[in-house]
């Protein structure tokens, strides 16, 4: 007679669910006998401020999911040996750093942190402000370990050395600087969530005091504070200074400018005025020079009169003498005679004659140019 194997199996399968389900409540009830009778109850209370993480130790279903975290308060229960709690405290939390040595895992030795250019220099008390994140409390665990391991594993170990990383970066001149240690705090803040939130974990605030240095250090820092603070002493004069010379420039180039202004409408209200007095003065030498040639005009036309009269003039006494000059040609030279008559005799009454005789004995010099005076001489 031939047999199904299938039908073999869906049996064999039947027979191990019905023995399954057949033990496995007598075995749930005996685990909570002996529960009982050893102290493992399978009920734990869930305070504030904690997360907790229910683990199936086991890979059968029936004892539910591989794990899952619960993160409501009050009582929850589980089955012992079969399922493991953990509980993981979520308060934030705040680790120190300061001292000498650890003490635990919230109080770290100081950090010290070596600059770029060689120096060391510290943080009395550096604040780390952290909190795990209820929601992956099961990650917190599988990777830092149960209980408060992660304040040592994950906390202390990476802001350690982010924070020297970070802080490290600055010469001892800039790590004085309160904004660049500000900076390097944010900065060290934002690298450490980056690196912290994936294992569960976020850094709500970091605090550091102003940096501590060796005594020749300090000594540098105060005296480029010092510096420095002379330097904005001086640039506040100066900018006051300028602020003044800008003031005393613009008093001056306004006083200037109403100066000039007030020259400029002189200089205005002066050329009008020589404006006026040159039209007055034009008009007055166009009323002279229209005066005066009409006065020459007048002596012009007065002139041409009277030279036209004695041209004319002229001219009728040249047609008198040379009607006159032909009568006399006319006449013939007796009327000649009587003019010469007329004109020449007259004259000779004026003139007197000397008797001349040539002289006996020698020429007495004294006689000579004396003219009709010599009679005289002689009486």
């Amino acid at each position: 007679m031939a047999t199904d194997p299938n039908a073999v199996m869906d049996q064999l399968q039947k027979r191990s669910g019905c023995l399954k389900t057949s033990l496995l409540p007598g075995i749930a009830i005996t685990m909570a006998l002996w529960s009982l009778i050893f102290g493992d109850s399978g009920i734990i209370e869930i305070e504030p401020g904690e997360v907790a993480v229910i683990y199936n130790t086991t890979n059968i279903g029936l004892f539910g999911e591989e794990h899952r975290v619960v993160q409501q308060q009050g009582t929850i229960t589980y089955v012992p040996w079969f399922q493991r709690v953990e509980v993981l405290d979520i308060e934030p939390r705040v680790l120190r750093m300061e001292g000498n040595k650890r003490v635990n895992e919230d109080h770290g030795r100081r950090l010290t942190v070596r600059a770029s250019d060689g120096s060391n220099f510290w943080f009395n008390k550096l604040e780390i402000h952290y909190q795990a994140i209820p929601a992956h409390a099961d990650f917190i665990v599988n990777t830092h370990g149960r209980g408060t391991a992660y304040r040592h594993h994950a906390v202390q170990v990476h802001s350690r050395g982010i924070l020297r990383d970070e802080f490290g970066r600055y010469s001892f001149l800039e790590a004085a600087n309160p904004a660049s240690y500000g900076k390097g705090t944010s900065d060290a803040k934002n690298l450490l969530n980056d690196r912290l939130r994936k294992t569960g974990i976020e850094v709500t605030q970091i605090i550091t005091p102003k940096p501590s240095f060796a005594g020749r250090v300090e000594k540098a820092i105060k005296d480029r504070q010092t510096a420095d603070q002379e330097v904005l002493v001086f640039a506040k004069q100066r900018d006051r200074l300028g602020k003044q010379r800008a003031r005393l420039k613009q008093g001056v180039s306004e006083k200037k400018n109403a100066e000039y202004q007030s020259l400029m409408a002189k200089l205005a209200a002066d050329l009008q005025k020589a404006k006026n007095k040159a039209v007055s003065v034009q008009r007055e030498a166009d009323k002279y020079a229209i005066g005066r040639r009409a006065k020459g005009k007048a002596i012009h036309t007065e002139k041409i009169t009277a030279a036209k009269a004695q041209t004319y003039a002229a001219r009728e006494r040249a047609k008198g003498l040379a009607a006159k000059i032909n009568a006399v040609g006319d006449e013939g030279p007796d009327v000649l005679n009587v003019e010469i008559a007329k004109h020449i005799f007259p004259q000779l009454k004026r003139l007197r004659a000397v008797p001349y005789a040539l002289p006996s004995h020698p020429v007495d010099i004294r006689h000579l140019g004396l003219g009709g005076r010599v009679g005289k001489g002689g009486k």
